[in-house]
C-alpha cells in the first residue's frame, strides 16, 4: 500500500479510522550523509552513519521510538491505574548485525519506573508490552511496503 500526503502537517486517515503517520527527508546539498526529517510541523536534522556524525543517527532513532513508546504507555497507564509512580527512565540499545548487517543482533530495552512496587512496576511493564506497536513490530517483525520511484 501507498500511502500520499498532500500537507504533512495534516493526519491522515485510513479507511480503517486509524491515523496513518508519515515522516518525509531530503538530502542537503553539499553536505553527505546528512538529511533533514519532516514529520507535521517537526524538522530534525539526522546524520548517516557514514555522514559527518554530529546528528543523531538512524538506528538511534529507531531506539528513541521504543524509548519514547515506552515512557508515554507506562506514564499514561500509571495514570489510569492510579499507580504513583515518581519517574521513568528507559535505556535502549542494539548491535548491528556481526555476520548479517542488515539486522540487529540484538535490541534491549531496560525500563526503570521509580516509585513503585515490584509487582506494580511488572504489571506497567505487561501493558506496554501488550499495548506498544513499536515494540510488538520488533518483537515479532514487520513487513515494509517498499516503493523506488525515478524523477
Amino acid at each position: 500500500m501507498t500511502t500520499s500526503v498532500t500537507d504533512p502537517a495534516t493526519p491522515v486517515t485510513s479507511a480503517a479510522g486509524t491515523t496513518v503517520a508519515s515522516v518525509s527527508g531530503h538530502t542537503i546539498a553539499g553536505v553527505p550523509g546528512r538529511f533533514v526529517l519532516d514529520a507535521r510541523t517537526n524538522h530534525l536534522v539526522t546524520d548517516s552513519r557514514l555522514g559527518p556524525g554530529e546528528a543523531v543517527q538512524a538506528g538511534e532513532l529507531f531506539l528513541s521510538a521504543l524509548v519514547s513508546c515506552a515512557m508515554a504507555n507506562i506514564e499514561a497507564t500509571a495514570h489510569e491505574l492510579g499507580v504513583p509512580l515518581t519517574g521513568i527512565s528507559v535505556d535502549a540499545q542494539h548491535r548491528r548485525g556481526t555476520e548479517d548487517p542488515t539486522r540487529y543482533d540484538f535490541t534491549r530495552l531496560t525500563i526503570t519506573v521509580r516509585g513503585v512496587e515490584q509487582r506494580d512496576a511488572d504489571a506497567l511493564g505487561a501493558r506496554f508490552v501488550a499495548a506498544c506497536p513499536i515494540y510488538n513490530t520488533i518483537r515479532r517483525g514487520g513487513g515494509v511496503d517498499l516503493t523506488v520511484v525515478a524523477a
